[in-house]
């Protein structure tokens, strides 16, 4: 028996947690400070004091309507997903997504709103700086990639690739046999053709939605235009996560189930106590 240390979480965030709806405001934006987020692509860009002054402005009004949620205070989802259809799964994930995308609205227009405070030449800086920026990223990813197929390849002919792999992190305390690992690596690969799928329409919708945003037709009813051509999208990425997630937990024995339900209580409650 192998035991794989794995980050624990509850069995709906198995469904949705790892599921990544499109952020409005491009790589990097973290939901709960996404002000962090402006306040990087300003710098630099030598704002007069009165466009400081107006952006303040716009920066409480939006913490104003848009409180952060209290730590800890995560509503119980409605489906269990270890069991559900996946039309259950389906419908779940819907209803979240309408919600994120409201939250996402707001703050895509306070984005909008603030590039709009911008001089030309400072739009200018910005775009400039993002172009740079993809560039490197995409160099970098390209390294990364090549460097871990070489990796991998070595370790294969050495016999020594055992590393642990991102889905694997899904147990923790749960004991899986090498037969059970061998099971997860399997699903892991039936899958990735279509997570690479996902990816690629999520990086496109992300494209998508930071262009609208800086565009004079920025507006409510194209924001939700858009996100109603990308809706099938992100609703299909969510019910194959979800489905993934539920066929790695039927690798497990009824007693690991068992056990890994008392670990997700144990670990909710251990979360409650940093509750205000």
């Amino acid at each position: 028996m192998k035991k794989l240390l794995i980050a624990g979480a509850t069995v709906a965030a198995i469904g949705l947690g790892s599921f990544a709806i499109a952020q409005p405001a491009g790589p990097g934006v973290r939901h709960h400070e996404p002000v962090k987020e402006i306040v990087k692509h300003l710098r630099g860009l030598s704002l007069s004091d009165a466009q400081r002054e107006e952006i303040k402005t716009l920066v409480s009004a939006f913490k104003d309507a848009n409180p952060r949620p209290v730590f800890g205070d995560v509503e119980k989802p409605g489906v269990d997903f270890a069991s559900a259809t996946e039309a259950q799964i389906s419908t779940f994930i819907q209803d979240e997504i309408e919600k994120r995308n409201a939250k996402h609205y707001a703050f895509a227009q306070l984005r909008h709103d603030i590039y709009n405070v911008l001089s030309e030449d400072q739009k200018a800086t910005i775009l400039a700086r993002e172009a740079q920026r993809e560039i490197k990223d995409k160099t970098h990813r390209d390294a990364f990639a090549n460097q871990k197929q070489h990796g991998m390849k070595r370790m294969d002919r050495e016999g020594k690739n055992d590393r642990r792999k991102p889905d694997d992190f899904l147990f923790e305390g749960i004991e899986l046999s090498d037969e059970q690992i061998a099971s997860l690596a399997q699903l892991r690969e039936s899958s990735k053709d279509t997570v690479k799928a996902n990816r690629k329409a999520l990086r496109s919708l992300k494209d998508a939605q930071r262009d609208l945003i800086r565009s004079q037709s920025f507006s409510k009813e194209s924001w939700d235009a858009l996100f109603s051509e990308y809706s099938d999208v992100l609703v299909s990425a969510g019910v194959e996560r979800a489905k993934q997630r539920q066929a790695m937990l039927q690798v497990l024995t009824s007693e690991q189930q068992a056990k890994l339900k008392t670990l997700h209580e144990e670990e909710r409650k251990l979360h409650e106590l940093f509750r205000p």
